[in-house]
Order: C-alpha cells, then structure tokens, then sequence
C-alpha cells in the first residue's frame, strides 16, 4: 500500500517520547545541546519549577544556539549573545536592549518540547506537547519493581 503524498499529518516517530540522556549524566547548572530525530534541542534544568526542559536549540531573536548560553541567577534560560531570557515554558522574560515596560512579542518565545524523567532517564516528546499528555513513556517494567 503506497503512501498518501498530500498527507500532511506528523510521522509516528515526531509524535512519541524518546530517552535522551541519563539524569546523572547532565549539569543542572549549565545547558546541554542535544539531537533528537534531526533537530538541535538545548537541556536544561529550570530551578524554580525543579524541572528538566528542552527547547529547540535556536534564539528567536539571532538563531544563536541557546546551549551556548547560561542559566541566570533567576534560573531562567539567557541566550549568550544579547541577552534575551526564558522561562520554562519558553516565554521570553527579558530583553536588556528593550525599553522598560515594553510589550515582549510572542514571536519571541522559544520553541518548548515536552519532558519527563523516570527510572534515572531524562525523556523528551518529539512532537506536540499536547499529545505528549495522552501518550505513556516508554518504561522498561521490570526497572519499575522494588529490589
């Protein structure tokens, strides 16, 4: 059975949970590039919520990777080449070059991925983070018994 050329809805495998990293493994106090199914995704461990996040790895405002950035006293995202900061839900929080007051653009926000951590795994959502809710992580069950 051939493939429908005009079907436009996402691939299985952008709409499914994927380890990626292993909790141990990262720097809470510092971001991590990753690559999942072809796209730059930064890790990061957002302080104020005690919540991994992971966003396309890619400043709305310059396209400078986001991993080469740092997590502030806020514990928020800044992205190291002007500045601008997010929260973990990839709101921009700040902008140093706007004037106080200012409205911030929703254009500005950063592209956020659903995540998860279980059995010392840090785990990542491809694809819409709604779908994310109705879709089980894909746990190893015998790793879930006690002993």
């Amino acid at each position: 059975m051939a493939s429908d050329p005009t079907d436009n809805s996402p691939s299985p495998w952008h709409q499914a949970w994927y380890p990626v990293a292993y909790l141990r493994d990262l720097d809470p106090r510092r971001p991590t590039p990753f690559t999942l199914l072809d796209q730059d995704l930064v890790l990061w461990f957002e302080a104020g919520s005690a919540r991994w996040r992971a966003f396309a790895d890619v400043c709305p405002h310059r396209l400078v990777p986001l991993s080469e950035g740092r997590l502030n006293g806020a514990g928020e995202l800044e992205c190291p080449y002007h500045g601008w900061t997010f929260n973990g839900e990839g709101r921009c929080t700040a902008i140093p070059q706007a004037q106080a007051g200012s409205r911030i653009s929703p254009r500005s926000h950063c592209r956020s991925y659903a995540t998860a951590t279980a059995q010392g795994l840090l785990f990542v959502f491809s694809g819409d983070p709604a779908v994310a809710e109705q879709r089980p992580l894909p746990l190893v069950p015998v790793l879930q018994q006690q002993g």
